[in-house]
């Protein structure tokens, strides 16, 4: 995510090799979206990315490393709605809230976090992998989604994957609404050599796209 720590882990129940209590702990209720067989690929030595692929693109995309937000115009005001940001007149660089900033409080010029250039949205490069902290804006509303699968093997890689139950939320585009999603890690489940997943393996972080809290 370029930006590792910008956002903490998001719900984590019942991660592989946690064994403490959590509220919603057990199994997802029936009318929860559930994700048994995701799409895995290696992200990090430590790390690997769950794909939750979009069947539309976002409206904005908000990368950390190079300090960039590429937007729709189309939507330019709805996002800098949703991301509280300001736009500097004298730089028309965008000011956006990071993670544990207080919204109550101006954004002040001269904080590097904070500051992103402006570039259309047709500009970003769809097959990027996404950086930690990275945000995109899409169309849709928040809704529930159970994480949770075992054995799963990974794209390209000589490992299979288990992990969850994690509860999260993502954007569903069948309903109406604008929502964000942070790329930020779920919880640590384990990477097995293979694909019979008969040796204990490693653990692994999980990372993939989730609606934050605020």
């Amino acid at each position: 995510m370029g930006a590792a720590g910008l956002a903490a882990p998001v719900i984590a129940l019942l991660a592989c090799g946690d064994e403490s209590g959590s509220e919603g702990e057990g199994a997802a209720p029936e009318a929860l979206r559930r994700i048994t067989d995701p799409v895995l690929r290696a992200f990090a030595d430590d790390a690997v990315h769950v794909v939750a692929p979009m069947s539309d693109s976002p409206i904005a995309y908000i990368s950390q490393r190079p300090r960039r937000i590429f937007v729709d115009l189309d939507f330019r005001d709805r996002t800098v709605g949703v991301l509280a940001a300001h736009i500097s007149v004298s730089t028309g660089h965008w000011r956006i809230p990071q993670p544990g900033d207080p919204l109550t409080e101006p954004l002040t010029p001269g904080v590097p976090e904070r500051e992103f250039e402006e570039l259309r949205i047709d500009e970003w490069d769809v097959d990027m992998e996404p950086g930690e902290g990275d945000v995109r804006i899409r169309l849709g509303r928040a809704s529930d989604v159970a994480l949770d699968f075992a054995c799963t093997p990974m794209e390209g890689q000589p490992f299979s994957c288990s992990g969850g139950l994690w509860l999260i939320r993502q954007c569903d585009r069948s309903s109406a609404g604008t929502c964000r999603e942070d790329f930020v890690e779920v919880g640590v489940g384990t990477r097995h050599p293979g694909s019979e997943c008969t040796d204990a393996g490693a653990s692994a972080r999980f990372l993939t796209w989730v609606c934050p809290d605020r």
